[in-house]
């Protein structure tokens, strides 16, 4: 006759049989996920030298974690913070890409990568002139 197991017996059972192979074989239990970036837009594709362009990323974080938004350019300055922050274009011209880095507070990351033109403002005395499109 075989020994009867119970209730708190069969829940250690189940619980060992279940949840050791996978801390031995290194799967977590709940797996968390990177930020998922789903636009990086600008009010403007192109600006003038010295010029400013809104630039706004949206991103969700699918368990709910807290997100920080970290912007950079190897020229120009940001002013502002988090998931909308204006570039203020350097004195100079050509293609500029910009990238932004969302973090979650469990350390995964996401990157988007958005370019930015600055010409040449044929009205000199003008600097904030809009740009023609």
């Amino acid at each position: 006759m075989r020994p009867r197991l119970n209730s708190n017996q069969l829940a250690f059972l189940l619980t060992v049989l279940l949840v050791v192979p996978m801390l031995l074989t290194g799967c977590a239990i709940s797996a968390n996920h990177s930020p998922r970036i789903s636009s990086i837009k600008a009010d403007t594709m192109l600006v003038y030298p010295k010029g400013q362009a809104e630039l706004e990323c949206i991103a969700l974080d699918p368990e709910g974690d807290a997100m920080t938004f970290t912007w950079s350019c190897t020229e120009g300055t940001f002013i502002g913070s988090g998931p909308i922050v204006t570039w203020r274009a350097p004195n100079a011209y050509g293609d500029f890409h910009i990238m932004v880095v969302v973090d979650d507070s469990k350390g995964n990351s996401s990157k988007a990568i958005i370019t930015i033109g600055v010409v040449m403002n044929e009205n000199q005395e003008c600097q904030t002139c809009p740009v023609r499109r």
